[in-house]
C-alpha cells in the first residue's frame, strides 16, 4: 500500500500524459523512465534552473 504521508497524485491531461510518456523516453537515454520519475526528474531540473536566475523572471 501506498505510504500517504511520502506521495501525491496528480490528475494530467491527456495530451500532457502524451508529453511526459516523449519525455521518459528522451530525457535518460537508453532508459525510459516511469511517469512519476518522469514528472519528478522535470520538476527537479526547473527547480534548479529557478534557483541559478533567481534574481531573473521565468520565461517559457
Amino acid at each position: 500500500m501506498t505510504d500517504k504521508t511520502k506521495y501525491r497524485n496528480v490528475s494530467l491531461s491527456h495530451e500532457t500524459y502524451g508529453t511526459l510518456q516523449f519525455l521518459s523516453k528522451v530525457l535518460l537515454p537508453g532508459a525510459k523512465l516511469s511517469i512519476s520519475k518522469t514528472v519528478e526528474s522535470v520538476a527537479n531540473a526547473y527547480q534548479e534552473k529557478i534557483k541559478q536566475n533567481d534574481d531573473k523572471p521565468i520565461q517559457s
